[in-house]
């Protein structure tokens, strides 16, 4: 069988639309530094780390590289995460250096491959052309592609759980038992990197029993893949019970929830995001679909068992999801697969062919619309600039200390400049206040006076402060902190803006010279991690 039979004309052309696409979202992603989202920059600096330790080899003491590291870069949260992401982008960081724009090539290859196995997978339902519109729909949602033109994990998680999904399939269908074995393997390397994808596993056990009844548990490869997740999992749980505990707080009950778990609003709560997720024309024909599987008492993917198999999916995910009481709509983003599917499904059942394709190239066109001109990927800008500044003034093996929202950001663009690897970062909330994982969770105030506050500062090295005016100054010592820097011990040498496309925390950085004592960088460090209840030493 040559290259054309395996890969025909239509198949071809459809994968080049898809690929052309894709690079038309991320042509329209910020970058140079310009991070959003906070965790993005955390995300991409977790990659560095990987790289660099892999580098370094510290055989005898990997816990403590760590620990230094995060002593100098403190956005470090390797641990806090599932690490493949990590993994996977750390030989990008070697081979191209390390930038933002190279944390955004591994998500958009990423992208790539959920693209492709998006068409792939609605192939066994659909016509080419049908098809590609599944995967066009599914890349160009608007909730998917703002989150992934970041370097979040909502889409690096997602590939590897549709090409789960496309082995899966294949099984159900006929394919050897290798396909089942392979769709396990996609399946954990998903969870490995966002584990709140696990809930796609029921569907899977769903749809077995609805194929082969009690066989099911009679087949000794059903087991065996089950054995062999449940042992490769066993890392990810000791990690997610030992340094996850932000991850459990917010399933099991968070201070600032936007709607309880144990609340009808709770459970209305993703269904009313759909529209934004999605749009409202496709929110519309997902709704359309739905009907007409119900209507025709056939599946969502025309036939009995893939219907159930997609219902499943979107139940299951939907309960899981709405019993953690952290909600954010990102959160949610595996649902819209099965509702892609249903509309293009759905209207290619009830539309004469002559409609079919102008109907679904109009979806097309009116979901990609909306996400390239009215859901852009927020940005704030500013932040290279004002490293570029800092390694110009701060004088060799000296601390920086910051005092913002977005210090991910400044941390990772720090990070970036290999010319500066002598400079440390300091976080001007970890010797002011306790923070139990974000403010909303908790903070407490240490109780410092402003000459306190100086002495440390003078004693930890800092020869220069970033300050986000105003930030937390509702806070008695964030006050405090705000007067020192406004007194004459410390001198404003730059005011740099941080131009954002939304209403950012923050309109401009100050750069201040420390005039007092600055001793030079301390041997050692006694750090406070409130996310894993722990103390550390650093030498």
């Amino acid at each position: 069988m040559n290259t054309t039979d395996r890969f025909p004309t239509a198949d071809r052309w459809a994968w080049l639309l898809i690929a052309l696409v894709i690079a038309a979202l991320f042509l329209q992603a910020p970058h140079g530094g310009a991070f959003y989202w906070s965790d993005a920059p955390r995300h991409a600096l977790n990659g560095v780390f990987v790289w660099d330790l892999l580098t370094s080899m510290p055989l005898s003491d990997p816990a403590g590289y760590a620990y230094r590291y995060y002593a100098q870069y403190p956005a470090l949260t390797i641990l806090f995460y599932p690490p493949l992401f990590y993994f996977l982008s750390a030989p990008f960081f070697g081979l191209l250096g390390v930038s933002h724009e190279v944390a955004l090539l591994v998500v958009f290859l990423h992208y790539l491959a959920l693209g492709w196995g998006t068409y792939r997978l609605a192939r066994f339902w659909l016509a080419p052309f049908a098809a590609a519109c599944v995967a066009l729909l599914l890349v160009c949602l608007p909730e998917l592609a703002f989150w992934g033109r970041q370097v979040m994990l909502e889409v690096p998680a997602f590939a590897f759980l549709v090409w789960s999904a496309v082995a899966f399939v294949a099984y159900l269908r006929g394919a050897p038992v290798s396909r089942l074995y392979l769709a396990g393997a996609l399946l954990v390397l998903a969870m490995y990197t966002k584990i709140s994808v696990a809930f796609v596993a029921l569907a899977y056990v769903v749809a077995l029993w609805q194929r082969d009844g009690l066989g099911v548990l009679r087949n000794r490869h059903h087991w065996a893949v089950a054995l062999i997740a449940a042992v490769a999992l066993v890392p990810l749980m000791v990690l997610t019970v030992k340094f996850g505990q932000a991850n459990v707080q917010s399933v099991t009950g968070v201070a600032d929830s936007v709607a309880s778990r144990t609340s009808l609003a709770g459970w209305l709560w993703y269904l009313r995001q759909i529209p934004s997720q999605m749009g409202w024309a496709l929110t519309a024909a997902a709704l359309l679909g739905a009907l007409a599987w119900v209507w025709r008492g056939r599946g969502a993917a025309g036939q009995g068992r893939d219907g159930g198999f997609w219902l499943t999916w979107f139940v299951a995910g939907y309960v899981f999801y709405s019993l953690i009481d952290l909600k954010e709509a990102r959160h949610s983003v595996y649902l819209l697969l099965p509702l892609v599917l249903a509309a293009v499904v759905g209207l290619s059942a009830l539309l004469p062919p002559r409609w079919l394709k102008p109907v679904l190239g109009l979806l097309v066109l009116a979901t990609a619309v909306q996400t390239f001109v009215w859901r852009p990927v927020f940005y704030v800008d500013g932040y290279a600039k004002v490293v570029d500044e800092i390694t110009r003034l701060a004088p060799r093996d000296s601390v920086v200390l910051f005092s913002g929202y977005r210090d991910g950001s400044f941390v990772f663009n720090l990070r970036a400049r290999e010319d500066r690897r002598d400079l440390s970062v300091l976080r001007a909330d970890k010797i002011l206040l306790s923070v139990a994982v974000r403010r909303e969770l908790g903070v407490e105030q240490k109780d410092l006076s402003v000459e306190q506050m100086a002495d440390i500062i003078d004693a930890s090295g800092v020869h220069y402060v970033v300050m986000q005016p105003g930030f937390w100054t509702d806070l008695e010592v964030m006050r405090r902190f705000e007067s020192l820097m406004a007194s004459p011990r410390f001198e404003v040498v730059a005011r740099i803006p941080t131009p954002a496309n939304h209403r950012a925390h923050e309109t401009e950085l100050v750069i201040l010279r420390n005039k007092g004592n600055v001793g030079p960088k301390p041997d050692k460090l006694n750090i406070e991690l409130k996310i894993i209840n722990r103390r550390i030493t650093v030498q």
